[in-house]
């Protein structure tokens, strides 16, 4: 996978494709990204970890009364 976020100013914009990806089938999709804060520096895991918390800091999860029930979750038919 290859993910790159700019800013572009031009009409025009050339990707650099990886060598993993030459010759192969592959997607581009542009966006607009809306808050900066999205950008995580993937090679700082401790900006990505206090980044991943904050921002689910406010997500909670009871399993008070839950129960795995293994034939129910093998019943995909």
């Amino acid at each position: 996978m290859y993910r790159e976020i700019t800013t572009v100013n031009a009409p025009v914009y050339q990707i650099p494709i990886p060598k993993e990806l030459r010759g192969k089938k592959i997607e581009i999709i542009a966006y607009a990204v809306e808050d900066d804060k999205q950008v995580i520096n993937k090679n700082n895991k401790s900006t990505s970890k206090a980044s991943f918390v904050e921002r689910t800091k406010h997500l909670t999860f009871n399993s008070n009364g839950y129960k795995f029930d293994r034939n129910e979750a093998n019943d995909y038919e």
